[in-house]
C-alpha cells in the first residue's frame, strides 16, 4: 500500500470511527443533547478535527442515517438477485434483515423513533430519509413476492396485500429483539417468520 493509499484508508477508518460515535449517542440521548465535543472526545479527537470529516452536527447525523440505510439497501437487494428458489430467496431476506439490525440496533432506534430534530428543516430531512428508507423497503419486499408468485409458490392475489403481511411480522420480531431483547436464535426467528408468512396459523 503506497502512501497516499494508507492516507486514504486511514482518512476512511476515522470517518467511520465518528460515525459510529455519533450513532452511539444519537441512540442513547435525544439529538439536542449530544454536542460535537462529546462526539469527538469519545473518539479521542478535538472538535477541530472531527470538524475536518462532518461540516457540523446535522451533517455527521444525516450522514449517518443515509449511510446505514444504503447498507441496509445493498444487503437486502443481494438476497433477490439472481435466478434462485423463491424459499432460499425469503430465508434470505429474513436472515439478512434480522441480522442487520441485531447488528446494528442504535440506528434501527434512531430510525424507528425519529428522534426530535433541532429545527423544522431537520425535521424534514429526516422524514425524507425516513420515507426513503420505508419505500425502499416495501419495493424490495414487492420484488420478493412477485418472485414467488412467478414461480407459481405464492398465490396470485395483490402482491401488496402480501407484501404488508410480511413487512408487519418483520416489523414486530425486529421491534422486540431491537426495543424488548430477545433469547432466540436469529436462525430460529427466521424460521418462525417463514412458517407463520408461508402456513399461517390456521390447522390443516
Amino acid at each position: 500500500m503506497n502512501t497516499q493509499s494508507r492516507k486514504e484508508h486511514e482518512k476512511n477508518a476515522r470517518r467511520n470511527e465518528i460515525l459510529e460515535a455519533g450513532l452511539q449517542l444519537f441512540a442513547e440521548k435525544d439529538f439536542h443533547e449530544v454536542t460535537v465535543d462529546e462526539i469527538a472526545e469519545r473518539v479521542g479527537l478535538s472538535k477541530g478535527t472531527l470538524y475536518l470529516y462532518f461540516k457540523n452536527k446535522d451533517d455527521l447525523f444525516f450522514s449517518i442515517i443515509q449511510e446505514k440505510t444504503d447498507m441496509l439497501y445493498q444487503r437486502l437487494n443481494a438476497t433477490i438477485e439472481g435466478d434462485k428458489p423463491f424459499t432460499e430467496c425469503l430465508k434470505n431476506f429474513v436472515y439478512t434483515f434480522l441480522t442487520f439490525f441485531e447488528e446494528h440496533k442504535p440506528y434501527f432506534k434512531i430510525v424507528h423513533s425519529e428522534r426530535s430534530r433541532a429545527d423544522t428543516n431537520g425535521h424534514y430531512r429526516l422524514h425524507q430519509i425516513g420515507m426513503k428508507f420505508f419505500q425502499m423497503f416495501i419495493d424490495i419486499i414487492d420484488d420478493l413476492i412477485k418472485i414467488g408468485q412467478r414461480q407459481k409458490i405464492v398465490r396470485g392475489i395483490e402482491s401488496s396485500v402480501l407484501t404488508k403481511g410480511l413487512r408487519g411480522i418483520l416489523n414486530s420480531f425486529t421491534f422486540q429483539r431491537v426495543f424488548q431483547g430477545n433469547s432466540e436464535s436469529i436462525e430460529k426467528e427466521t424460521e418462525q417468520i417463514l412458517d407463520l408468512f408461508l402456513n399461517g396459523v390456521m390447522i390443516k
